[in-house]
């Protein structure tokens, strides 16, 4: 009898540490050096010992710049990398399987651009198109525009030209399992940009349990 307890006690410790390792702490610590180079895996844990002791997380990275991580929860981690780049990961449920991690890195150069991941929790990478409604972030640019009713022909035509090179910015929101895209508007003026204004849209995507598909 006193075998069987023993037995299940061990049991109960190895789930226990399977779930602990599939929280977000341990998914950020253990997360590949090149998925964010500026923090190595020693940064990366001060973080989630900061935020353990509910002080600044904050630390120097190898940039020599300093990194702040603005919010870490169950599922969705938010770092300002440096004072040009963030990255958000969001823990995504998945139907009969371990949850995907999608990874989004936004540059601001200074109008936002940003690159999207998808990993296991393995930190295996997976196909990134399969997971966006088949799409690419590339592709999104030109369904991010659009001619109102009112605008002539000529107008949009004229206002379509002005967005170049195209540039798409994405955000993960953290209290839903969606992803927001929008279209970035480089080398304008602010007049520019507002006319511009009339013919952007922005898209929403909604995850499904096997894609992000658009609401």
């Amino acid at each position: 009898m006193k075998k069987i307890k023993y037995i299940l006690c061990a049991c109960l410790m190895m789930a226990s540490l399977g779930m602990e390792a599939k929280s977000m702490k341990y998914l950020l610590v253990s997360m590949p050096d090149e998925v964010m180079p500026c923090l190595n895996k020693n940064m990366r844990l001060e973080f989630a010992e900061l935020q353990e002791m509910g002080v600044k997380t904050e630390v120097k990275n190898l940039l020599e710049e300093v990194s702040v991580m603005d919010t870490l929860t169950q599922d969705f981690v938010q770092i300002r990398m440096t004072k040009a780049s963030t990255l958000q990961m969001k823990k995504l449920p998945v139907e009969n399987g371990d949850s995907v991690l999608c990874v989004v890195k936004t540059f601001a150069g200074p109008e936002k651009e940003s690159e999207l991941y998808f990993y296991n929790q393995d930190w295996r990478k997976m196909d990134a198109t399969r997971l966006l409604d088949g799409k690419r972030m590339e592709d999104l640019a030109e369904s991010l525009i659009q001619k109102p009713d009112t605008m002539s022909e000529t107008r949009f035509a004229e206002l379509k030209a002005m967005i170049e090179p195209r540039m798409v910015s994405a955000l993960l929101l953290q209290n839903e399992n969606s992803l927001v895209v929008r279209l970035s508007l480089p080398l304008l003026s602010a007049d520019d940009k507002k006319a511009v204004n009339a013919i952007k849209l922005q898209r929403s995507f909604k995850w499904n349990g096997k894609s992000f598909k658009e609401s």
